[in-house]
């Protein structure tokens, strides 16, 4: 009989969903450096399928159940998602995720470019834009942030050559937020943004915020929006791409643009997954 790590097919076809995802993950440690590169991608597959049956991940917009392959949207949703990404940028008139137009208040902070993936519809967390960015604050789900950093990496590639060669970095989430959900949503996906374009991310900024933006007026939005720089980095003649989920004010990205500036970067862009302010 053919064996790996001395149990046969039949042996492994008998194993619970759970025993069989824990002996995925063990053979990592008995393969040898040959043997790891061989099978590298048929035991990813093999993982993500164990997975796949273990959590049966549900779309996070009508709440159905996902089939194997789908990620974040059943296919439904998806299709209304491809409606909000196919409108027009009302300057440039291109399609939005293709578009990488900023506005007068982002220029004046030096955001040179913004790319954007939507247009974000205040109505709560009903339709599949939307859904996509309540599930990204909150849910922690990794088929989330893999979904959420296709989409712009796409919509990067249209707009800035070489991504390789950029900085990512992110608006820091507020530290309460942080503590409650456990995360920060934006350090994750410029994180694996970067890792997927092959580019270097960098922690730049820590949050003083005291309240949610989404609850401030304008003015209250730009004094909320309070940043230090966590470190002194020599950005010069670097591009810097600051990655967030939605820029509505503008008041956030653009204090962490102007911080960065200070560091002596070439350019700055805002890579964003959604815009809610007007074309102007």
């Amino acid at each position: 009989y053919f064996k790996i790590d001395g149990k046969t097919i039949s042996e492994v076809a008998a194993m619970e969903i759970c025993q069989l995802q824990e002996w995925f993950n063990s053979l990592t440690d008995i393969f040898g450096k040959r043997e790891s590169i061989i099978a590298r991608d048929i035991l990813k597959e093999l993982k993500d399928r164990a997975l796949f049956a273990l959590s049966v991940p549900k779309c996070v917009c009508c709440n159905s159940k996902l089939d194997y392959g789908q990620k974040s949207l059943c296919a439904v949703c998806s299709l209304e998602l491809d409606e909000f990404s196919s409108r027009n940028c009302s300057k440039c008139a291109k399609v939005l995720s293709q578009c990488d137009c900023s506005n007068n208040f982002l220029e004046s902070h030096f955001i040179k470019k913004v790319i954007k993936c939507y247009r974000y519809i205040n109505r709560g967390n009903d339709t599949p834009a939307n859904a996509i960015i309540y599930s990204l604050k909150k849910d922690n789900r990794y088929d989330v942030v893999e979904f959420c950093s296709d989409l712009m990496i796409k919509a990067l590639s249209s707009s800035i050559d070489d991504l390789s060669g950029c900085i990512f970095t992110n608006v820091p989430r507020r530290n309460a937020s942080i503590i409650e959900h456990g995360y920060d949503h934006s350090e994750v996906l410029a994180k694996e943004i970067a890792r997927k374009v092959g580019a270097e991310y960098i922690r730049l900024l820590k949050s003083n915020a005291k309240k949610p933006q989404k609850s401030l007026e304008m003015v209250e939005r730009r004094q909320n929006a309070d940043f230090d720089l966590l470190k002194e980095v020599d950005l010069k003649g670097k591009r810097i791409i600051i990655v967030d989920d939605i820029i509505t004010s503008g008041a956030s990205v653009s204090t962490a643009a102007s911080i960065i500036r200070s560091l002596g970067c070439k350019e700055i862009y805002a890579a964003v997954l959604a815009i809610a302010y007007k074309d102007d």
